[in-house]
């Protein structure tokens, strides 16, 4: 999904966040929203969202010295969402039907995103995973992918944000870990979860790949060609976020990819035909001469 003239105002707000927390001075603020500004010119019409926003704090890096800005969001989430784990991990337990239980506690927690929602209040984040418990569900592609699930023996998991990914290992208990290899971003971006995270999270005794690249989704660009190939080659990609429906829904070599997000972006609901802050799962499908186009609805 490359970027569409209804991300230019969420693009906007990001240089100015980003050129505030650059300098210290007027001065030196202006002159770091000009690089800012220059750096989505270069982008605007080659990238996706996610591509643009690791090329935004690849200049952030570059002038701040500070390789992880996001790194008390990720504690804190982190903490917060182990503190909340085993209350969701007794009702999937409890549950009629476990596996749509864990698939919805797991898409439910994809709403801790400081990426889509800069001013996220995390002190919401138990609620709005909650009231997941009830919300609509695709059944029919809920069932697709649980069938899939069944089958494949090769699954890669590739994870999206901090504190989400406690939740994403209901989903993976109900589906066998002894099956998924997870994958994380090549280094810090946001806060998505790295190598460094997946500890803390509870996300252990799995192999473990990165995509070689700070795009917090997966670039066709910037990914690593042996990532790239992983994916390709995987009996199953479960996908979770935004970031990663944005970066290959459309995309062909990509049909086993089932993304698991919860939609917190205006242009997904045009895009994609959903309603904000539903929670979606979406079997991959080629549609790529469109997505330009749609997103600029």
């Amino acid at each position: 999904m490359l970027i569409g003239q209804n991300c230019y105002k969420c693009i906007l707000n990001q240089c100015a966040d980003l050129a505030i927390a650059s300098a210290s001075d007027t001065a030196g603020r202006n002159r770091m929203l000009g690089k800012y500004l220059q750096t989505v010119a270069e982008h605007l019409e080659t990238s996706t969202p996610p591509e643009m926003a690791e090329a935004l704090f690849r200049v952030f890096y570059e002038a701040t010295g500070i390789a992880d800005p996001y790194l008390e969001k990720k504690l804190l989430s982190t903490q917060l969402a182990q503190q909340l784990y085993p209350e969701f991990a007794a009702e999937v337990a409890a549950a009629s039907d476990p596996f749509i239980a864990a698939l919805r506690f797991t898409i439910g927690g994809n709403i801790i995103d400081y990426g889509v929602m800069p001013d996220f209040d995390l002190s919401t984040a138990a609620a709005k995973v909650r009231e997941a418990a009830d919300m609509p569900l695709d059944m029919s592609a809920a069932a697709e992918l649980r069938q899939q699930t069944a089958a494949a023996k090769n699954i890669i998991y590739l994870l999206d944000n901090c504190g989400e990914a406690v939740f994403d290992r209901l989903l993976i208990d109900q589906i066998g870990s002894e099956k998924i290899t997870l994958a994380v971003r090549g280094g810090a971006i946001l806060n998505d979860v790295t190598r460094n995270e997946l500890t803390a999270s509870g996300l252990t005794g799995m192999p473990v790949i990165d995509s070689g690249s700070r795009t917090p989704g997966v670039s066709l660009k910037t990914s690593s060609p042996e990532f790239l190939r992983a994916i390709r080659s995987a009996d199953l990609v479960i996908a979770k976020g935004q970031g990663n429906f944005e970066s290959l829904y459309g995309e062909k070599d990509f049909g086993n990819v089932f993304f698991l997000f919860r939609v917190k972006c205006p242009v997904l609901v045009d895009f994609a035909g959903v309603r904000l802050n539903s929670l979606q799962v979406k079997k991959n499908s080629v549609l790529r001469a469109g997505c330009q186009q749609s997103a600029e609805k």
